[in-house]
């Protein structure tokens, strides 16, 4: 099954897995791009979006795993300069039934979840909207900081120098001490101001 739409329709299912494949150019990610403004990263403008999934339907859970494929762009939070990042990972979503989980679990006042429980959503019809599923897939794939990779170190560092001025670079340097040793260096500072 190829499609733009980013939905999986329950009815499809006739007892075997099936294959998804979901490809689509920039301009029909508006949605992964609000996904991902928070982040500082958005879908790139010059390779498509792929997701190719095997979903499995097992009473009323849905399996799903395959691959996440495309390119981000971002800007370096050290040298200001735009970046790229290729995407290309594993994804497996476990969706199960609002209704059925209500009628499991929705009594009991507490419930014992378990590392497995964490990774489970909820749908509700017959048509499954994965585009929230994508864009937190993505989200997880992501660097904790938008920077250079670190073969490009060197030419970050020298941006950076040249954006922020060799002063503010000798001044960060001169203070940058771990904060561990901070009374330490008071205990110089005030040694240095008597003589």
């Amino acid at each position: 099954m190829n499609s733009a739409n980013f939905e999986l329709d329950l009815l499809d299912f006739q007892g075997e897995p099936i294959e998804l494949s979901f490809e689509a150019p920039i301009e029909e990610l508006e949605w992964l791009a609000k996904g991902l403004e928070a982040t500082g990263y958005r879908p790139a403008d010059d390779v498509p979006f792929e997701v190719d999934l095997s979903a499995q339907l097992i009473e009323t859970t849905v399996r799903l795993h395959g691959e996440v494929e495309g390119a981000l762009s971002y800007e370096c939070g050290r040298c200001m300069r735009e970046r790229r990042f290729e995407l290309d990972s594993s994804v497996e979503f476990v969706l199960m039934s609002r209704a059925s989980w209500e009628e499991a679990y929705g009594d009991r006042e507490e419930i014992v979840l378990s590392a497995d429980d964490l990774d489970v959503s909820f749908y509700e019809g017959e048509i499954i909207d994965l585009r929230p599923l994508i864009v937190e897939a993505v989200v997880l794939e992501l660097p904790a900081f938008a920077r250079c990779p670190e073969e490009d170190k060197a030419s970050c560092d020298a941006a950076f120098e040249a954006h922020v001025g060799e002063e503010t670079v000798e001044a960060n340097e001169a203070n940058s001490i771990d904060l561990r040793w901070s009374k330490l260096r008071e205990i110089k500072l005030k040694s240095d101001d008597k003589e």
